[in-house]
Formats: structure tokens, C-alpha cells, sequence
């Protein structure tokens, strides 16, 4: 709702800037006003709701698991599931009615918890051969592919949660040493490409942050399973592509589906946490020099920052927050290092709060460049397309 009371206003101040006619900006409220957001606080509410719901079913179905004859589980366990689908499927229809776009997604999760409960407990009840992490996959897959043929993104968000618990049942079963042999290393990178596809076909425009975090934790089981700097090498690769990619290819944003600030701000994030890597273990010739190696894998870091701002900082927010975050945490850093070794501890305090302060101004500079450049590159296209 405060998004909408937002919108109002900003509504409000663009007819006073002369930006709105009367009955164009007259229209635009009347849009707001009617407008509702299933996921709002009710939405939350109602996904919470169905979370305690099913963990509620999960538990009486097990404590009463011996009473309830064989037959009488198996119907139960599928009465839910189908019931929350078709429930949730009938509720999405009715999409104008408020309370069904808040319920549906509810029902939907409800589904799949039920669904991911009954591989554990039919397989425990008729004593199939399998592990956690088989289970966890199989449970993924079947949400996935519900998602897909529901067109929920509820769904999809769900399957890639179960995706990071499959990851997570791998690193836990094994005790953290990874077999070399193990499947999720040619399994996840698959999951990952087909939750995108799902994520592009269901709408699930929020889910793409969940599916950026679950890359990024693919890349780094898979470095400490390999232990090889191949991998932080490709994540600084991959990183640097699309950040290029999104300051400097026009149609980036079209062939990405809209999702190319996103890419562009976890591409970001990917490089400075393979640069984190190097510098925590200090790989490179800088072995016998620690200090040295922090101080230049730091200033590296801050010199990726620039970069990516200077690149594509005006067409991606989320990059620009990413950099922020990276350049203070890497110059606070340095200060705290170089100035610490020097001056006492209310000294440092005293450089800190300074720099913190310069930071803060920059940051609002570069904000203002960055948005002013942007305002300016859009007048230049409308003046272009007007004839």
C-alpha cells in the first residue's frame, strides 16, 4: 500500500511540474487506486499462513503414521497436494478478485510442502532405497515442473529454495568433502538453467535474485569441492562479460528479458566475492607478504568498482549499490589496516568517521551524475524519435 500512496504523490508532483495533464494524471490515480499487489501484507500473511499449515499437517500425519492404515496415508498425502493445485489453479482464474490472487499462491505452497513430505514419508513407509539429496532433487523437479504447468511463480520461487536445500543435503551428507565424482556438479548447473527458463516463462520476476543467489553458491561449493582458482577465475570472467554487457550493448537488456540490471549488479557481486576469495587465502605471488597482498587485492577491488560504475552504472541501481557497498567496505578496509598500524584505536576511529563521511558525499555525487546522465540520454532518444 505504500508503494501505491508512493506513486499518488509522485503522480501529485509530476501534474504540478506541468509533466501531466489533468485528465491523464486523473487516469493514472484511478489506476493506482484500483490496482492491487497479490503479494502484499495479506499475500505474506497467507504464504506464512500456509508454511505453518502444512508444517502443522506434516506433523500430525507423522505422529499418527502408524494408526492411519497404509492405503489412507497415500490418499491423504495426494488429497492435499492435488487439492492445493487445483485449489490454487481455480483461485488464479479469478484474478480480479483480490482475496483469490492472495489465497492462490498460498495454496500452491501448501502443494509443494505436502508434495516434498510425501517423497519422505511414502518412500520411508515402502522402504525405497535412495538419500536426502536424491529426495530433495526429485522434490525440486516436481514443484518445478507444477510451476511451469500452473504458470505460478510461487512455485518457481519454491523450486529454487528446494534447489539451494539440494545443495545444501549435498555439502551436509558427504560432510563436506565432496566426492569427484558427484552429480550436482553437472545436475545443478542444469536445475539452474531450467528454473531461468521457468523464471522467463511464469513471470517470476522476484524469484531471479534467488536464482542469482543459488548460482553464486553453486560456484562456491564447487570452488572449495575443487579447491582449483579456475572457478574464481570463471566467476570473474562471467562477471566482467556481464557487466560489459549491460553498459555497453544496447540490446542487452531486450535478449536478457528485461533482466540485464539484475544480471549486471550479481555479475558484480560474483567478481568481488572471487576477489574476496583470492584475497582471504592470498593465492598469487603474494604469499610471503600478507599485508601486500591485502593492500592490492583491496585496491583491485576498489578499481572494479569504478569501473563497473563507470561502465553501467547509470542503467543498473543494483550494480551501483553493489559498488558502493564494495568500494567503502574495501577503503575502510585499507584505513583500518594502514592508518591502524600507525595512530590508536580513537585515532582510527576518527579516520573512519572521516572517510565514512567523504564516502557518503561521493556516493550522493555519483548518484546525482548517474541519474542526471540517465535523465539526459533519455531526452537525447525522444528528441531522436520525434520527427
Amino acid at each position: 500500500m505504500s508503494l501505491f500512496v508512493s506513486l499518488a504523490r509522485q503522480i501529485d508532483q509530476w501534474q504540478s511540474q506541468g509533466l501531466l495533464d489533468q485528465e491523464t494524471a486523473d487516469r493514472l490515480r484511478f489506476d493506482v487506486k484500483t490496482r492491487h499487489n497479490g503479494f502484499g501484507m495479506g499475500g505474506v500473511l497467507a504464504v506464512l499462513g500456509s508454511l505453518l499449515l502444512g508444517a502443522a499437517l506434516i506433523l500430525f500425519i507423522a505422529a499418527n503414521w502408524d494408526v492411519i492404515p497404509r492405503i489412507w496415508r497415500v490418499a491423504l498425502i495426494l488429497f492435499i497436494m492435488w487439492g492445493g493445485y487445483l485449489g490454487g489453479a481455480w483461485l488464479q482464474q479469478r484474478s480480479e478478485n483480490k482475496l483469490a490472487a492472495i489465497f492462490a499462491p498460498s495454496l500452491y505452497l501448501l502443494s509443494a510442502i505436502t508434495y516434498g513430505a510425501g517423497i519422505a514419508l511414502v518412500g520411508q513407509m515402502y522402504h525405497m532405497s535412495g538419500d536426502m539429496t536424491t529426495a530433495a532433487l526429485a522434490w525440486g523437479i516436481g514443484v518445478l515442473i507444477a510451476g511451469v504447468l500452473l504458470r505460478a511463480p510461487i512455485l518457481t520461487a519454491a523450486a529454487l529454495g528446494i534447489g539451494g536445500f539440494y545443495l545444501y543435503t549435498v555439502l551436509s551428507e558427504l560432510g563436506g568433502q565432496i566426492n569427484l565424482v558427484a552429480s550436482y556438479r553437472w545436475v545443478l548447473p542444469l536445475y539452474i538453467a531450467a528454473c531461468a527458463a521457468a523464471i522467463i516463462y511464469t513471470k517470476a520476476d522476484k524469484a531471479m535474485h534467488l536464482l542469482a543467489m543459488l548460482t553464486l553458491a553453486y560456484f562456491l561449493a564447487l570452488y572449495f569441492d575443487l579447491e582449483s582458482a579456475v572457478t574464481l577465475i570463471l566467476m570473474i570472467v562471467l562477471g566482467t562479460i556481464l557487466i560489459i554487457c549491460q553498459g555497453r550493448w544496447p540490446a542487452f537488456e531486450r535478449y536478457s528479458y528485461g533482466f540485464g540490471s539484475q544480471l549486471a549488479g550479481y555479475g558484480l557481486a560474483a567478481l568481488l566475492l572471487a576477489l574476496f576469495i583470492f584475497q582471504v587465502e592470498h593465492k598469487g605471488v603474494f604469499n610471503n607478504y600478507e599485508a601486500g597482498a591485502d593492500a592490492v587485492y583491496s585496491l583491485v577491488a576498489i578499481a572494479v568498482c569504478v569501473f563497473a560504475l563507470i561502465i553501467a552504472g547509470e542503467k543498473s541501481g543494483q550494480l551501483r549499490w553493489f559498488a558502493y557497498a564494495g568500494f567503502s567496505l574495501h577503503v575502510l578496509y585499507l584505513a583500518t589496516v594502514t592508518v591502524g598500524t600507525m595512530i590508536g584505536t580513537s585515532g582510527v576511529f576518527l579516520i573512519g568517521g572521516i572517510l565514512v563521511m567523504g564516502l557518503a558525499y561521493l556516493v550522493t555525487r555519483m548518484e546525482k551524475y548517474l541519474h542526471g546522465s540517465a535523465v539526459k540520454a533519455m531526452s537525447v532518444h525522444d528528441g531522436e524519435q520525434q520527427p
